[in-house]
């Protein structure tokens, strides 16, 4: 019989769903540099998309539209 406060070995359990990392610290290292990868795609992506935007009211402004016959009496 086993005396009641006997060490036991114990088997460390990771909670991490990847074994690989066993280090808190790896895997903010790791996940770092995606993160930072989506913040300057997402800045680049929101420069270009302002900057059709732009470019879409330059084409669709008034002054640039061709002057249209107000003679309503010609067919096309």
């Amino acid at each position: 019989m086993q005396p009641f406060r006997e060490q036991t070995p114990q088997k460390t359990v990771s909670n991490l769903p990847f074994t690989l990392i066993y280090n808190p610290q790896m895997g903010l290292a790791l996940a770092t540099l995606p993160c930072l990868g989506l913040l300057i795609i997402g800045h680049t992506l929101s420069y270009w998309l302002m900057q059709f935007g732009l470019a879409s009211e330059e084409i669709f402004r008034g002054i640039q539209l061709p002057v249209l016959d107000p003679n309503h009496q010609k067919p096309l």
